[in-house]
């Protein structure tokens, strides 16, 4: 009889032959038992809900936590269904969840099709998070596709980027209060894990300093290599959203040191003047210029991140939230 639970430890090894029959073959977390603990076991629990008959499993849904309160927010993540008797158990696996982790907010990006289509059946209205990009000054590209080489002059504006090390020194900038009181609601014990602890990425993070000294927002970047090209990736930024549009001389900057051939982002709830105020440029699905967002394997497309709207206005989302920015 088909049971929809939350997974235990003894369901893992036939959580990942599921995942590499039905979900992503070959896949990390279908490869990979330590990876998959790091993403979804916390405290001796699975952070899984399953449609599971014996030992069959016939559907899933994963579960990222951001936070220990009493109701957290949450990305759901790895949601897949096969064939089985009940045509609603998608659904089911959504109720469990919320069952389960009686959430405060739920809300992911990444969504394949299907999953759109079923969440728009459950009330939702779909969207996408907005891409931009800046390209450095370079003759020749080799990651990206540049048809129309436009980089927009900025003004200096005095700020730069440092190095951030160790967790401590982010809590220095960004405190416990600050952290939780956003939307989605994070703690520390949550950034320390996906930016400080990552078993596969190294992630560089940078405290934004203003011309008179003083710090108050973090950046956080991730460099990409195809071939013996580099891009940089911004995955996640914590502080005033006004300080990504003072930070464009300090990225070219960096974009030099590196020798990467652009930087982009992935955002939702920026608003959009913000980026094209730090002369950045918008990306489109059928954009004549293409900035690839896949690396592993790599494919030279403009990738479209669909999500729902979000159940609330003021969320603001980045890359690095739920399980986007996560090795194949």
């Amino acid at each position: 009889m088909l049971k929809i639970r939350r997974a235990v430890c003894d369901d893992i090894p036939n959580i990942m032959k599921f995942m590499d029959e039905h979900w992503k073959p070959g896949n990390i977390l279908a490869k990979d038992r330590d990876f998959f603990e790091w993403q979804f076991v916390e405290d001796g629990k699975v952070n899984m809900i399953l449609g599971i008959d014996r030992e069959t499993i016939y559907g899933m849904l994963g579960v990222i936590v951001y936070n220990k309160k009493e109701h957290p927010d949450v990305s759901a993540c790895a949601w897949q269904t096969i064939k089985n008797a009940d045509p609603m158990l998608g659904i089911e696996l959504l109720d469990a969840m919320w069952a389960e982790y009686q959430y405060r907010y739920a809300c992911s990006a990444g969504l394949s099709k299907k999953s759109v289509k079923i969440n728009e059946l459950l009330g939702g209205v779909p969207t996408q998070m907005d891409h931009y990009y800046r390209l450095a000054d370079f003759e020749n590209y080799e990651i990206a596709v540049v048809k129309n080489k436009y980089i927009p002059k900025v003004k200096k504006t005095g700020y730069i980027l440092k190095r951030i090390h160790h967790v401590e020194e982010m809590k220095e900038i960004i405190s416990e209060e600050q952290l939780t009181a956003g939307v989605m609601s994070k703690d520390y014990r949550y950034i320390k894990r996906r930016y400080f602890e990552h078993p596969v990425y190294h992630y560089d993070i940078w405290k934004i300093v203003s011309p008179d000294g003083n710090a108050e927002d973090v950046l956080i970047t991730r460099e990409e290599v195809f071939g013996k090209s580099k891009i940089c990736k911004i995955i996640d930024f914590y502080g005033k959203l006004e300080k990504i549009s003072k930070i464009t001389a300090a990225l070219d900057n960096l974009m030099t040191e590196k020798q990467y051939e652009f930087i982009d982002v992935y955002s939702y709830g920026v608003p959009t003047d913000i980026y094209e105020t730090g002369g950045f440029i918008r990306c489109e699905e059928k954009s004549e210029n293409i900035i690839p967002n896949y690396f592993h394997p790599f494919v030279r497309e403009n990738i479209v991140l669909r999500m729902m709207e979000p159940p609330a206005k003021e969320m603001i989302l980045f890359r690095g939230d739920g399980d986007q920015d996560r090795p194949c």
